[in-house]
């Protein structure tokens, strides 16, 4: 893990992408604050024949914090980054493995994905508007199992209702 530790911290400071790495049980992490830097960055994982595993995201006071998550030769690693504006350049081109969790990020938080090959919708009508679920569901209540079973229980009576 330090020989990639060094080899990361070779692909930032070559860059000039400010940026500090951590060891945290089996995975290494680093944040950047420059989206703009993220597709150089990106650039670099991929000819260490990087993976993307998981994008996940979460709302923060002034913005989201998204986190990549890749696997670089059996080495998780974590990349975050802190969108003050709702706007991402897109690292599907990249990475096919990115195009369906960028797509989430876009769907459920609302977040533009610039340069995307596909950024149509997954789950969501179309018509609907982005970011629906956060504006009324925030994911991470979603993701606690009694809120969810309290939101079944009113889809489930108001299906009651409307079916006489």
């Amino acid at each position: 893990m330090k020989h990639l530790q060094s080899n990361l911290t070779h692909l930032a400071n070559t860059l000039g992408i400010p940026t500090s790495f951590e060891i945290s049980n089996d995975a290494l992490w680093a944040s950047i604050e420059d989206t703009n830097a993220l597709e150089e960055f990106a650039k670099g994982l991929q000819r260490m024949h990087a993976r993307v595993c998981m994008i996940t995201c979460a709302r923060v006071d002034k913005g989201h914090d998204i986190l990549y998550h890749f696997d670089i030769k059996g080495v998780l690693f974590n990349l975050k980054l802190h969108l003050k504006t709702p706007h991402l350049p897109s690292i599907t081109p990249l990475f096919e493995s990115a195009n369906w969790a960028e797509r989430e990020l876009s769907e459920l938080y609302g977040i533009a994905l610039e340069s995307h090959p596909n950024p149509s919708k997954l789950f969501i009508d179309e018509s609907i508007k982005e970011a629906i679920y956060e504006a009324y569901v925030p994911l991470s209540s979603a993701m606690n199992g009694e809120v969810s079973r309290h939101l079944w229980e009113k889809v489930k009576m108001a299906q009651g209702e409307n079916n006489g």
